[in-house]
Protein backbone atom coordinates (compact mmCIF):
# COMPACT_ATOMS: atom_id res chain seq x y z
CA UNK A 1 0.00 0.00 0.00
CA UNK A 2 1.53 3.20 -1.07
CA UNK A 3 1.94 6.06 1.59
CA UNK A 4 -0.99 8.29 0.76
CA UNK A 5 -3.12 5.64 0.83
CA UNK A 6 -2.07 4.50 4.22
CA UNK A 7 -2.72 7.91 5.51
CA UNK A 8 -6.15 7.87 3.97
CA UNK A 9 -6.90 4.73 5.52
CA UNK A 10 -5.58 6.13 9.44
CA UNK A 11 -7.80 9.35 8.41
CA UNK A 12 -10.93 6.91 8.57
CA UNK A 13 -9.42 4.98 11.69
CA UNK A 14 -10.14 8.57 13.32
CA UNK A 15 -6.47 8.96 13.49
CA UNK A 16 -6.01 12.00 11.86
CA UNK A 17 -2.50 13.43 13.62
CA UNK A 18 -0.90 10.08 12.81
CA UNK A 19 -1.95 10.37 9.33
CA UNK A 20 -0.79 14.02 8.70
CA UNK A 21 2.18 13.32 10.45
CA UNK A 22 2.51 10.19 7.91
CA UNK A 23 2.24 12.47 5.01
CA UNK A 24 4.35 15.67 6.20
CA UNK A 25 7.76 13.17 6.63
CA UNK A 26 6.59 11.90 3.44
CA UNK A 27 6.01 14.59 1.12
CA UNK A 28 10.14 15.83 1.25
CA UNK A 29 10.74 12.79 -0.72
CA UNK A 30 7.61 12.60 -3.13
CA UNK A 31 6.95 13.07 -6.56
CA UNK A 32 5.90 16.35 -8.02
CA UNK A 33 2.61 14.73 -8.69
CA UNK A 34 2.29 13.21 -5.37
CA UNK A 35 3.61 16.46 -3.61
CA UNK A 36 0.34 18.00 -5.32
CA UNK A 37 -1.95 15.24 -3.95
CA UNK A 38 -1.19 15.39 -0.44
CA UNK A 39 -1.09 19.62 -0.81
CA UNK A 40 -4.61 19.17 -1.96
CA UNK A 41 -5.33 16.47 1.08
CA UNK A 42 -3.65 19.08 3.34
CA UNK A 43 -6.20 22.07 2.07
CA UNK A 44 -9.05 19.31 2.60
CA UNK A 45 -8.12 18.51 6.12
CA UNK A 46 -7.93 22.58 6.76
CA UNK A 47 -4.25 22.33 7.35
CA UNK A 48 -3.88 25.31 4.96
CA UNK A 49 -0.25 26.55 5.76
CA UNK A 50 1.00 23.15 5.41
CA UNK A 51 -0.19 23.24 1.61
CA UNK A 52 0.43 27.09 1.00
CA UNK A 53 4.52 25.68 1.90
CA UNK A 54 4.28 22.32 -0.46
CA UNK A 55 3.33 24.77 -2.94
CA UNK A 56 5.84 27.51 -2.29
CA UNK A 57 8.55 25.29 -2.12
CA UNK A 58 7.32 23.56 -5.37
CA UNK A 59 7.66 27.08 -7.10
CA UNK A 60 10.77 27.89 -6.07
CA UNK A 61 11.82 24.86 -8.06
CA UNK A 62 9.54 25.42 -11.15
CA UNK A 63 8.35 29.11 -10.90
CA UNK A 64 7.25 29.33 -14.39
CA UNK A 65 4.42 26.65 -12.95
CA UNK A 66 1.42 28.50 -13.79
CA UNK A 67 -0.46 25.16 -12.31
CA UNK A 68 0.64 25.15 -9.31
CA UNK A 69 0.27 29.42 -9.14
CA UNK A 70 -3.33 28.40 -9.74
CA UNK A 71 -3.82 25.72 -7.08
CA UNK A 72 -1.80 28.28 -4.62
CA UNK A 73 -3.88 31.16 -5.55
CA UNK A 74 -7.04 28.83 -4.79
CA UNK A 75 -6.15 28.60 -1.26
CA UNK A 76 -5.66 32.20 -0.43
CA UNK A 77 -8.69 33.16 -1.94
CA UNK A 78 -9.94 30.67 0.69
CA UNK A 79 -7.75 32.87 3.50
CA UNK A 80 -9.05 35.62 2.38
CA UNK A 81 -5.34 36.79 1.06
CA UNK A 82 -6.49 39.05 -1.59
CA UNK A 83 -2.80 40.76 -2.43
CA UNK A 84 -1.27 36.99 -2.76
CA UNK A 85 -3.84 35.66 -4.81
CA UNK A 86 -3.51 38.83 -7.48
CA UNK A 87 0.34 38.79 -7.24
CA UNK A 88 0.47 35.18 -8.25
CA UNK A 89 -2.26 35.51 -11.05
CA UNK A 90 -0.75 38.99 -12.65
CA UNK A 91 2.69 36.50 -13.14
CA UNK A 92 0.61 34.37 -16.18
CA UNK A 93 1.11 35.45 -19.34
CA UNK A 94 -1.68 35.61 -21.59
CA UNK A 95 0.06 32.93 -23.60
CA UNK A 96 -0.21 30.29 -21.28
CA UNK A 97 -2.97 27.79 -20.86
CA UNK A 98 -3.36 28.86 -17.65
CA UNK A 99 -4.05 32.64 -18.34
CA UNK A 100 -7.91 32.37 -19.06
CA UNK A 101 -7.98 30.01 -15.41
CA UNK A 102 -6.47 32.91 -14.18
CA UNK A 103 -8.60 35.46 -15.27
CA UNK A 104 -11.60 33.53 -14.02
CA UNK A 105 -9.96 33.40 -10.99
CA UNK A 106 -9.47 36.67 -10.35
CA UNK A 107 -12.96 37.97 -11.55
CA UNK A 108 -14.31 35.82 -8.79
CA UNK A 109 -11.68 37.80 -6.75
CA UNK A 110 -13.09 41.15 -7.55
CA UNK A 111 -16.53 40.10 -7.33
CA UNK A 112 -16.05 39.39 -3.82
CA UNK A 113 -14.80 42.83 -3.56
CA UNK A 114 -17.17 44.17 -4.72
CA UNK A 115 -15.80 44.98 -8.05
CA UNK A 116 -18.48 43.86 -10.47
CA UNK A 117 -17.00 45.74 -13.35
CA UNK A 118 -13.65 44.73 -12.91
CA UNK A 119 -14.47 41.27 -12.70
CA UNK A 120 -16.89 41.66 -15.89
CA UNK A 121 -13.89 42.92 -17.99
CA UNK A 122 -11.84 39.86 -16.60
CA UNK A 123 -14.40 37.36 -17.93
CA UNK A 124 -14.83 39.04 -21.18
CA UNK A 125 -11.58 39.22 -21.62
CA UNK A 126 -11.37 35.55 -21.17
CA UNK A 127 -14.23 35.11 -23.59
CA UNK A 128 -12.65 36.78 -26.27
CA UNK A 129 -9.71 33.84 -25.94
CA UNK A 130 -11.83 30.93 -25.35
CA UNK A 131 -15.67 32.04 -26.80
CA UNK A 132 -16.77 28.38 -26.27
CA UNK A 133 -15.69 27.86 -22.67
CA UNK A 134 -19.54 27.41 -20.80
CA UNK A 135 -17.70 28.07 -17.24
CA UNK A 136 -17.03 31.75 -18.75
CA UNK A 137 -20.57 31.94 -20.09
CA UNK A 138 -21.39 30.66 -16.77
CA UNK A 139 -19.40 32.85 -14.80
CA UNK A 140 -20.83 35.95 -16.75
CA UNK A 141 -24.21 34.67 -16.25
CA UNK A 142 -23.99 34.54 -12.39
CA UNK A 143 -22.10 37.64 -12.18
CA UNK A 144 -24.74 39.66 -13.81
CA UNK A 145 -27.88 37.66 -11.96
CA UNK A 146 -26.40 38.55 -8.51
CA UNK A 147 -26.35 42.35 -9.52
CA UNK A 148 -30.08 41.73 -10.82
CA UNK A 149 -29.13 42.51 -14.52
CA UNK A 150 -31.28 39.67 -15.45
CA UNK A 151 -32.02 40.71 -18.82
CA UNK A 152 -28.04 40.69 -19.45
CA UNK A 153 -27.59 37.34 -17.55
CA UNK A 154 -30.27 34.89 -19.61
CA UNK A 155 -28.28 35.23 -23.41
CA UNK A 156 -25.63 33.55 -21.16
CA UNK A 157 -27.67 31.13 -19.28
CA UNK A 158 -29.51 30.37 -23.19
CA UNK A 159 -26.01 29.84 -24.41
CA UNK A 160 -25.22 27.37 -21.88
CA UNK A 161 -28.29 25.20 -22.39
CA UNK A 162 -28.09 25.34 -26.19
CA UNK A 163 -24.65 23.51 -25.75
CA UNK A 164 -26.46 21.14 -23.38
CA UNK A 165 -23.63 21.43 -21.44
CA UNK A 166 -24.12 20.17 -17.68
CA UNK A 167 -23.30 22.46 -14.69
CA UNK A 168 -23.19 20.78 -11.51
CA UNK A 169 -22.63 24.41 -9.49
CA UNK A 170 -26.19 25.89 -10.29
CA UNK A 171 -29.55 25.02 -12.35
CA UNK A 172 -29.47 26.63 -15.44
CA UNK A 173 -32.89 26.17 -16.25
CA UNK A 174 -34.01 27.49 -12.68
CA UNK A 175 -32.07 30.25 -13.00
CA UNK A 176 -33.37 31.09 -16.52
CA UNK A 177 -36.94 30.67 -14.77
CA UNK A 178 -35.56 32.92 -11.76
CA UNK A 179 -34.19 35.69 -14.42
CA UNK A 180 -37.74 35.50 -16.69
CA UNK A 181 -40.12 35.87 -13.88
CA UNK A 182 -38.22 38.66 -12.18
CA UNK A 183 -38.60 40.40 -15.93
CA UNK A 184 -42.12 39.82 -15.22
CA UNK A 185 -41.55 37.52 -18.64
CA UNK A 186 -44.13 34.94 -16.51
CA UNK A 187 -45.11 32.48 -19.51
CA UNK A 188 -41.51 31.83 -20.29
CA UNK A 189 -40.34 31.49 -16.89
CA UNK A 190 -43.62 29.01 -15.80
CA UNK A 191 -42.33 26.75 -19.03
CA UNK A 192 -38.87 26.48 -17.82
CA UNK A 193 -40.50 25.91 -13.93
CA UNK A 194 -42.20 22.81 -15.17
CA UNK A 195 -38.87 21.56 -16.50
CA UNK A 196 -37.50 21.28 -13.51
CA UNK A 197 -37.65 18.79 -10.36
CA UNK A 198 -39.49 21.42 -7.57
CA UNK A 199 -38.50 19.82 -3.91
CA UNK A 200 -36.87 22.97 -2.27
CA UNK A 201 -39.55 25.24 -0.42
CA UNK A 202 -37.75 28.54 -2.06
CA UNK A 203 -38.24 26.51 -5.46
CA UNK A 204 -42.14 25.95 -4.65
CA UNK A 205 -42.82 29.29 -3.38
CA UNK A 206 -41.30 30.97 -6.98
CA UNK A 207 -42.77 28.73 -8.79
CA UNK A 208 -45.84 29.38 -7.48
CA UNK A 209 -45.87 32.80 -7.48
CA UNK A 210 -45.32 32.74 -11.65
CA UNK A 211 -48.41 30.97 -11.73
CA UNK A 212 -49.79 33.08 -9.72
CA UNK A 213 -48.79 36.27 -11.50
CA UNK A 214 -50.51 34.48 -14.75
CA UNK A 215 -53.92 33.17 -12.75
CA UNK A 216 -52.90 29.75 -12.94
CA UNK A 217 -54.33 29.33 -9.17
CA UNK A 218 -54.64 25.99 -9.29
CA UNK A 219 -51.27 25.68 -10.55
CA UNK A 220 -49.99 27.80 -7.93
CA UNK A 221 -52.16 26.11 -4.88
CA UNK A 222 -51.16 22.76 -5.71
CA UNK A 223 -47.38 23.98 -5.36
CA UNK A 224 -48.24 26.04 -2.21
CA UNK A 225 -49.34 23.30 -0.52
CA UNK A 226 -46.76 21.17 -1.60
CA UNK A 227 -44.34 23.78 -0.49
CA UNK A 228 -46.44 23.71 3.19
CA UNK A 229 -46.35 19.55 3.41
CA UNK A 230 -42.34 20.31 3.49
CA UNK A 231 -42.31 23.12 5.54
CA UNK A 232 -45.40 25.00 7.63
CA UNK A 233 -43.56 27.34 8.91
CA UNK A 234 -42.88 29.17 5.61
CA UNK A 235 -45.21 31.93 6.76
CA UNK A 236 -45.02 34.29 3.51
CA UNK A 237 -47.00 31.28 1.32
CA UNK A 238 -50.38 31.76 3.26
CA UNK A 239 -51.72 35.14 2.06
CA UNK A 240 -50.80 34.15 -1.64
CA UNK A 241 -52.58 30.36 -1.24
CA UNK A 242 -55.45 32.33 0.46
CA UNK A 243 -55.64 34.58 -2.28
CA UNK A 244 -55.55 32.03 -5.07
CA UNK A 245 -58.09 29.76 -2.94
CA UNK A 246 -60.42 32.33 -2.59
CA UNK A 247 -59.64 33.43 -6.19
CA UNK A 248 -61.58 29.85 -7.10
CA UNK A 249 -63.97 30.19 -4.73
CA UNK A 250 -62.91 28.01 -2.14
CA UNK A 251 -63.77 30.70 0.61
CA UNK A 252 -64.13 28.61 3.52
CA UNK A 253 -60.44 26.89 2.45
CA UNK A 254 -59.22 30.29 2.18
CA UNK A 255 -60.03 31.18 5.34
CA UNK A 256 -59.01 27.98 7.00
CA UNK A 257 -55.52 28.31 5.09
CA UNK A 258 -55.27 32.45 6.80
CA UNK A 259 -56.08 30.76 10.66
CA UNK A 260 -53.50 28.16 9.98
CA UNK A 261 -51.21 31.13 9.13
CA UNK A 262 -52.00 32.79 11.89
CA UNK A 263 -51.02 29.79 14.07
CA UNK A 264 -47.72 30.01 13.05
CA UNK A 265 -46.81 33.78 12.69
CA UNK A 266 -49.28 35.47 14.97
CA UNK A 267 -47.33 39.12 14.06
CA UNK A 268 -48.34 39.19 10.26
CA UNK A 269 -50.50 41.95 9.53
CA UNK A 270 -51.84 40.77 6.21
CA UNK A 271 -52.97 37.30 7.50
CA UNK A 272 -55.65 39.09 10.21
CA UNK A 273 -56.39 41.24 7.53
CA UNK A 274 -57.43 38.92 4.62
CA UNK A 275 -58.70 36.47 7.29
CA UNK A 276 -61.42 39.33 8.39
CA UNK A 277 -62.23 40.21 4.45
CA UNK A 278 -63.20 36.16 4.03
CA UNK A 279 -64.77 35.61 7.80
CA UNK A 280 -67.31 39.07 6.29
CA UNK A 281 -67.69 36.98 2.92
CA UNK A 282 -68.67 33.79 5.18
CA UNK A 283 -70.65 36.24 7.47
CA UNK A 284 -68.56 35.72 10.71
CA UNK A 285 -68.78 39.26 11.13
CA UNK A 286 -67.72 38.49 15.00
CA UNK A 287 -64.59 36.98 13.68
CA UNK A 288 -64.12 39.92 11.32
CA UNK A 289 -64.13 41.79 14.30
CA UNK A 290 -61.91 39.68 16.06
CA UNK A 291 -59.35 39.35 13.32
CA UNK A 292 -59.16 43.15 12.76
CA UNK A 293 -59.16 44.08 16.31
CA UNK A 294 -55.94 41.50 16.42
CA UNK A 295 -53.99 43.02 14.17
CA UNK A 296 -54.96 46.78 15.74
CA UNK A 297 -53.38 45.40 18.94
CA UNK A 298 -50.47 44.61 17.02
CA UNK A 299 -50.25 48.25 15.36
CA UNK A 300 -52.75 50.17 16.80
CA UNK A 301 -51.41 52.75 13.53
CA UNK A 302 -52.37 49.75 10.71
CA UNK A 303 -54.41 52.21 8.70
CA UNK A 304 -56.22 49.52 6.35
CA UNK A 305 -57.39 47.36 9.48
CA UNK A 306 -58.59 50.23 11.23
CA UNK A 307 -60.76 51.23 8.68
CA UNK A 308 -61.62 47.87 7.94
CA UNK A 309 -62.95 47.38 11.28
CA UNK A 310 -64.57 51.15 11.58
CA UNK A 311 -66.56 50.26 8.04
CA UNK A 312 -67.82 47.03 9.79
CA UNK A 313 -69.21 49.63 12.61
CA UNK A 314 -70.96 51.56 10.44
CA UNK A 315 -72.41 48.67 8.30
CA UNK A 316 -74.08 47.89 11.41
CA UNK A 317 -74.75 51.58 12.61
CA UNK A 318 -73.05 50.99 15.70
CA UNK A 319 -71.36 54.39 15.81
CA UNK A 320 -70.91 54.17 19.49
CA UNK A 321 -68.32 51.22 18.99
CA UNK A 322 -66.87 53.18 15.83
CA UNK A 323 -66.66 55.89 18.09
CA UNK A 324 -64.52 53.89 21.28
CA UNK A 325 -62.64 52.93 18.92
CA UNK A 326 -61.11 56.59 16.93
CA UNK A 327 -60.96 57.50 20.84
CA UNK A 328 -58.66 54.16 21.66
CA UNK A 329 -56.46 54.80 18.41
CA UNK A 330 -56.32 58.77 18.75
CA UNK A 331 -54.66 57.91 22.39
CA UNK A 332 -51.51 56.66 20.54
CA UNK A 333 -48.99 59.04 18.97
CA UNK A 334 -48.16 57.54 15.88
CA UNK A 335 -51.68 57.85 14.41
CA UNK A 336 -52.63 58.19 10.71
CA UNK A 337 -54.19 61.42 10.46
CA UNK A 338 -56.65 59.79 8.32
CA UNK A 339 -58.04 59.04 11.81
CA UNK A 340 -59.05 62.92 12.61
CA UNK A 341 -61.03 62.86 9.64
CA UNK A 342 -62.62 59.61 10.34
CA UNK A 343 -63.81 61.00 13.68
CA UNK A 344 -65.53 63.81 12.83
CA UNK A 345 -67.57 62.01 10.22
CA UNK A 346 -68.27 59.40 12.75
CA UNK A 347 -69.22 62.49 15.41
CA UNK A 348 -71.84 63.97 13.11
CA UNK A 349 -73.20 60.76 12.73
CA UNK A 350 -73.50 60.82 16.86
CA UNK A 351 -74.59 64.65 16.30
CA UNK A 352 -71.76 65.33 18.48
CA UNK A 353 -71.30 68.80 16.18
CA UNK A 354 -68.54 70.17 19.17
CA UNK A 355 -66.35 66.89 18.63
CA UNK A 356 -67.05 67.10 15.02
CA UNK A 357 -65.69 70.46 14.63
CA UNK A 358 -62.62 69.78 16.38
CA UNK A 359 -61.74 66.85 14.52
CA UNK A 360 -62.14 68.41 11.72
CA UNK A 361 -59.82 71.30 12.81
CA UNK A 362 -57.53 69.19 13.91
CA UNK A 363 -57.19 66.94 10.39
CA UNK A 364 -57.31 70.35 8.31
CA UNK A 365 -53.62 70.89 8.17
CA UNK A 366 -52.76 67.40 6.57
CA UNK A 367 -56.43 67.16 4.26
CA UNK A 368 -56.24 71.05 3.29
CA UNK A 369 -55.53 69.98 -0.46
CA UNK A 370 -57.73 67.24 -0.27
CA UNK A 371 -60.77 68.06 -2.34
CA UNK A 372 -62.93 65.91 -0.94
CA UNK A 373 -62.38 66.69 2.56
CA UNK A 374 -62.29 70.72 1.99
CA UNK A 375 -65.97 69.98 0.41
CA UNK A 376 -67.11 67.75 3.26
CA UNK A 377 -65.62 70.40 5.66
CA UNK A 378 -66.97 73.36 3.72
CA UNK A 379 -70.66 72.14 3.89
CA UNK A 380 -70.21 71.36 7.57
CA UNK A 381 -68.74 74.41 8.41
CA UNK A 382 -72.09 76.21 6.65
CA UNK A 383 -74.61 73.57 8.91
CA UNK A 384 -72.60 75.57 11.96
CA UNK A 385 -73.81 78.53 11.10
CA UNK A 386 -70.02 79.44 9.92
CA UNK A 387 -70.85 81.20 6.51
CA UNK A 388 -67.33 82.78 6.05
CA UNK A 389 -65.38 79.68 6.94
CA UNK A 390 -67.97 77.59 4.95
CA UNK A 391 -67.10 79.79 1.75
CA UNK A 392 -63.52 79.59 2.10
CA UNK A 393 -63.21 75.99 2.68
CA UNK A 394 -65.67 75.45 -0.53
CA UNK A 395 -64.05 78.13 -2.80
CA UNK A 396 -60.39 76.29 -2.31
CA UNK A 397 -62.41 73.18 -3.17
CA UNK A 398 -63.21 74.38 -6.24
CA UNK A 399 -59.82 75.57 -7.04
CA UNK A 400 -58.86 71.96 -7.04
CA UNK A 401 -62.76 70.62 -9.03
CA UNK A 402 -64.05 73.54 -10.92
CA UNK A 403 -66.23 71.59 -12.70
CA UNK A 404 -68.66 70.75 -9.63
CA UNK A 405 -71.39 73.11 -10.63
CA UNK A 406 -73.56 72.16 -7.53
CA UNK A 407 -70.87 73.38 -5.15
CA UNK A 408 -70.28 76.30 -7.53
CA UNK A 409 -74.13 77.76 -7.49
CA UNK A 410 -73.97 77.27 -3.30
CA UNK A 411 -70.92 79.19 -3.40
CA UNK A 412 -72.13 81.77 -5.34
CA UNK A 413 -75.75 81.87 -3.09
CA UNK A 414 -73.23 81.88 -0.16
CA UNK A 415 -71.43 84.63 -1.30
CA UNK A 416 -75.13 86.70 -2.66
CA UNK A 417 -76.68 86.37 0.76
Amino acid sequence: MDIINQALQLKDQDKINDAIQLLQEYQRSAGEDERIEIAQLFQDWGLMNDAIAIYEDMLLLYPEDSHIKLLLAEIYTDIGDDEKVIELMETIRPEEEAYVPALVQLADLYQTQGLFEVSEQKLLEAKDISPNEPIIDLALAELAFSNGEFQKAIPYYERIERMEEEVSIVNVKERLAESLSSLGNWEEALRYYEMITLDHPDQLFKYGYTAYQLERYQVAIEAWRKLLEIDQDYTSVYPLLATSLHEEGAVQEAFEALEQGIQKDEFNNELYLLAAEYAVELGNRKDAESYLKQSLSLDPGFEEAAERLLELYEDDLDYEAANDLLDELLSYEAYPDILLWRKAQVSIELELFDQAKQAYEKAYPSFKEQPDFLKEYGYFMNEEGNREQSLSLLEAYLTFRPEDEEVSDFVSRLTNE
